[in-house]
Formats: structure tokens, C-alpha cells, sequence
């Protein structure tokens, strides 16, 4: 995390009643204690009796909470509609927590109470990994194996069939997913009443009811919000000081940045450039939404943006960005993630390469299996794309929109492509294994980049063997012939195992094997195809 944000360090345990609720009704302070679980969001809830103004543009009502710590965390209150305002914590700690209100409205101003937040097991927000800001842990501590999806549409209100989405990409194992506000590709005008005068509170409510749906289901589950989309118009009247524009990410971070299964992101698939055209955008404006987010941050949810495929990131150096995320095509040798972790210290994630059903390759298991062990191997983290999910779903053999999943996955037109990626965590569960503190190092392997992608700590290397059948990515196949490859290994008794990345399963003959280092040693696979080698010291 950069220095500059204000975040709670990491603690332990998991829960799932997450948000509870105490209405102030008309009293200035609590005389109960209620109470809130650890990680989890409590939410406090003020009326207003006459609302003079527009609530969104003239209302100002902030937070001031004090943590057990002593530490104070000033968070955006929100507006609920009715004669409703609102404000939510992240219960990062755990005490009494006290809080107070600042208000341009006496009857918001000078509010004050108190909570309580006990122990739970909700693994919380998304941070860079303390031991290793390369890559990601949950506060509870525990590393975040990245296998992300392509969701764009969850949150519409025009995709009825949401909730089969999220529990069909839970049981591929996804955990993250990106996803905009949008209702259109480039619209962002639905957050909006037609007038631009005011939120479309149905709206939010109806994006709110998936995010909470989800989080009470599959804590684990993180979602890229994309505030802007790719409304680049949008981008521009920020740019300009329209106050409509502004309030898009003003409210977005009041009402949902104390959850923790969000991260920010601002735009998607511009390019950054000063210069005239239809995708450009001046990374001034990028820059300004950056640091105006940062800036009203409470909770340190993550923040990053999005850019058009082969123009890399733009940000990697700003104060405001947290992940480095970047989209290209054909990259199962891990090249850009490894030009990028040498460029900064923050995350790199590949968001976007090939499509199973758009801009596929020619065999989508191999391909989309190769892409997700090529990037973890090489330090980096990798998101699958399914469909034209940033498009909407119109009828029932459409593959796109959220909705089309389902219809794409019952007529076995997709899901090959993601097949194997719930091997990739079992590897990892299985073996008792992270890749926090471990560097990408392929020389390992020697100089032809399609022998293995390796990475090694002082005591465990992991080595991915491709195995193609040909130097084409995007038609390549694994080989029918046992993958081979020459590693040079540092001294002591390695112990060997042979992983099938295909089936999930440890080869069993031999299960283990150890082997002396101190020289460079050949590696055949015992099956064909690709295969992951795994070596020990005891």
C-alpha cells in the first residue's frame, strides 16, 4: 500500500452476518451498546425531517469515527432517500468505537454514539500483502489466490438472471470479478434521474442488493467496481468541474467503500493520451479522479484503472494506484506482469487477454489453464474472459451480458477455458503453499522461453512446463509427449513432486522423489501434456 493511505494492518479470523444497522432516530446519543462484527460493516442511519435543497448537491454530513487505537477515520454520509441520511464503517478493529457528526444541517450536526465490534470470521478487505506487495492478502491475513472473471454487467439492473451468474462463478472458484455501474457500455447516465439533478436511488439500491448478496454468500468474492465505465464523456465533464459528474465517485465511495468485497476502478479500455479521439482520454483527468478518490478514501479499499488493450498502465508511479492493470493478448509467457513487476512494487494484474467467445483461441482449455499459471509463476495475476459481457443480453441463445453465461454453459459453449482453474487452488491448498515472498525466475529453466515458467524462494520452486505443440499461442495445444525441462537447482535434498494441472490430481508413481541440487538437472514429466513440478527442501 502506498504510504500515503490510511489503512488498518492485519489481524485474524471469518463471518456472515455482515451488516448491522441502529437507527439514531432523534436521540444524540446510544444508550445501549450495540454491537458489530469484526471486518464486517455497521451502518448508522440519521433522519432529516425537512430536507431544504437538493440532498445530493447541498447536503454535507461527515463521520468522524474514533477506533479503539485512538486512531480517527473521517468517512462521507450518504443519502438514503426519504428523510433518510447514512454513513458505514469498516469494522477494522476491535473495542468500543466512538463516533460523531459533522453537518451544514443542525439536525445532522453534532451527533455522536458509540458500538461495539467483537470477533468474527469475515476475512475482510483486500490489501496488498503485507509480507509481499506484489501480491494480495484479506485482513484476516490470509493470501489471495487472484482467478479472476469478467462479470461487466452484475450489477445492471437489466440482467434478471444475476444471482445464477455469481453462484455459477463461485463453483469454478472465481473470486474476483470486474464489474461497472453502467447500464451501457459507455452510458453511465442510468445513475441518474434524466434530469442529472439527482441519483437514481432504485438504481444503486438494486446494485447494492447483488453486492450483498454476494458478500452473505461468497465472502471470498471481490468485485473491481469500474465507476465510470467507459463513459469517457463522463470522464470529460469531470474534467470540466460538472458537479454530476463528481458526485458518481463522491457517492459510490460513501455508500460502498466501507464493504469489503469492493475495490475501485476508475475507468475502462481508454487510452490515455491528450490527444484528440474516440477512446483517448488525458490522463490529467485520470490523474484528478485519482486523487480526489484518495483523498476521500476512509477505508483503504483499493484503487486502480483500466486501459485500452497494448497501452499498458499509465499510473504506476501515482501516489493514488494501488494495482497495476494491464490488457493484451497472448501473453501465456508471462512477459508484460515481468516488465511491470520490474517497474513498480504494487500488484500486476492482467484484467484482459482472449475471450472464450470472443477473440477465442483455438483450443480454450489449454489456453485459458496456460494463461492463469504462466501469470502466477510469473508474479503476477490473471482475470479469464468468457463472453461480451459488456454488452447486453436480448434473447435466449445470446452469449452475452452475465445472463448469456448461463445459457453458454448449458449448451457446452463455455466454461472449457476456466475448467482447471479450481486445480490451481487445490495445488496450492494441497501442498500447503503461497507465492507470497517467491520471485518469477525462468533462467531456472534456461533460455527458451516454452520450457517452464518458474519461481523459486529459498526453499520451494514451482515450475509450470507449457509444453506446446507449437510456437503460436493462440493455436497452440499441449503436447502429446511428456513435458521436459532442464532446471538448475541451488544445493540440498530436494524432494520432488509432479502435479497434472489437467485433472488436479499428484502423480502417484513416484508421489515424491528427492533428488540432490548443486547442478543442473533434467525433468521429464511422468504423463503427457503439461504439467506443473513442484520441488521441496524437507
Amino acid at each position: 500500500m502506498k504510504s500515503s493511505r490510511t489503512v488498518t494492518r492485519l489481524c485474524g479470523v471469518t463471518l456472515f452476518a455482515w451488516l448491522l444497522t441502529w437507527s439514531a432516530a432523534a436521540a444524540n446519543f446510544v444508550t445501549a451498546t450495540p454491537v458489530a462484527p469484526h471486518r464486517g460493516v455497521w451502518e448508522i442511519e440519521l433522519p432529516l425531517d425537512v430536507v431544504d435543497g437538493n440532498p445530493f448537491f447541498d447536503i454535507d454530513l461527515k463521520f468522524i469515527f474514533t477506533l479503539p487505537d485512538g486512531k480517527e477515520v473521517k468517512a462521507e454520509g450518504f443519502y438514503r432517500g426519504g428523510n433518510k441520511w447514512a454513513c458505514r464503517a469498516y469494522c477494522s478493529q476491535t473495542g468500543p468505537w466512538k463516533w460523531r457528526t459533522e453537518a451544514n444541517r443542525t439536525a445532522l450536526d453534532g451527533k455522536q454514539g458509540s458500538f461495539e465490534v467483537r470477533p468474527s470470521n469475515l476475512p475482510g478487505k483486500l490489501r496488498q500483502h503485507p509480507q509481499d506487495q506484489r501480491q494480495f492478502a484479506f485482513d484476516n491475513g490470509q493470501w489471495f489466490l487472484h482467478l479472476g472473471d469478467t462479470g461487466y454487467r452484475y450489477v445492471t439492473d437489466t440482467e434478471p438472471l444475476w444471482q445464477q451468474y455469481i453462484d455459477e462463478a463461485a463453483q469454478v472458484g472465481f473470486n474476483k470479478i470486474r464489474v461497472w455501474f453502467c447500464r451501457g457500455r459507455s452510458d453511465i447516465q442510468a445513475v441518474f434521474t434524466t434530469d442529472r439533478k439527482n441519483l437514481d436511488l432504485a438504481y444503486w439500491d438494486e446494485a447494492e442488493r447483488r453486492l450483498i448478496y454476494a458478500l452473505e454468500k461468497y465472502p471470498h468474492i471481490q468485485f473491481q467496481l469500474i465507476v465510470y465505465g467507459e463513459d469517457l464523456a463522463e470522464l470529460r465533464r469531470y474534467s470540466e468541474g460538472d458537479h454530476a459528474a463528481f458526485l458518481v465517485a463522491r457517492y459510490a465511495q460513501a455508500r460502498f467503500s466501507a464493504f469489503p468485497n469492493v475495490q475501485w476502478c476508475i475507468s475502462n479500455d481508454s487510452i490515455i493520451s491528450p490527444a484528440a479521439g474516440k477512446r483517448n482520454i488525458a490522463p490529467v483527468t485520470i490523474q484528478s479522479i485519482g486523487r480526489d478518490m484518495q483523498k476521500r478514501e476512509a477505508w483503504g479499499t483499493l484503487l486502480a484503472n483500466h486501459q485500452a488493450r497494448f497501452t499498458g498502465y499509465s499510473f504506476v508511479d501515482a501516489p493514488w494506484s494501488d494495482i497495476i492493470t494491464v490488457e493484451d493478448k497472448d501473453q501465456v509467457n508471462g512477459a508484460l506482469l515481468l516488465q511491470y513487476r520490474a517497474s513498480g512494487n504494487d500488484p500486476v494484474v492482467l484484467d484482459e487477454d482472449r475471450y472464450e467467445h470472443y477473440m477465442s483461441p483455438k483450443h480454450d482449455r489449454y489456453f485459458f489453464r496456460r494463461l492463469m499459471w504462466a501469470s502466477l509463476l510469473s508474479g503476477g495475476h490473471a482475470t479469464y474472459g468468457g463472453l461480451k459481457t459488456y454488452e447486453a443480453f436480448e434473447g435466449i441463445n445470446e452469449l452475452k451480458g452475465v445472463q448469456g453465461y448461463l445459457t453458454a454453459v448449458r449448451d457446452g459453449r463455455l466454461a472449457d477455458g476456466a475448467a482447471d482453474f479450481r486445480h490451481i487452488r487445490s495445488f496450492f491448498d494441497e501442498a500447503g503453499l503461497t507465492l507470497v515472498g517467491l520471485q518469477p525466475n525462468d533462467s531456472m529453466a534456461g533460455s527458451d522461453a516454452h520450457s517452464g515458467k518458474v519461481i523459486a524462494g529459498d526453499r520451494t520452486i514451482i515450475a509450470y512446463l507449457q509444453n506446446p505443440d507449437s510456437s503460436t499461442p493462440e493455436a497452440a495445444n499441449a503436447a502429446e509427449t511428456p513435458a521436459v525441462c532442464r532446471l538448475h537447482l541451488p544445493a540440498g535434498d530436494w524432494r520432488i513432486r509432479w502435479f497434472d494441472p489437467r485433472t488436479g490430481k499428484w502423480h502417484a508413481n513416484p508421489a515424491r522423489q528427492e533428488i540432490n541440487g548443486g547442478l543442473t538437472r533434467n525433468f521429464q514429466s511422468p504423463f503427457p501434456g503439461d504439467a506443473v513440478l513442484l520441488l521441496m527442501l524437507p
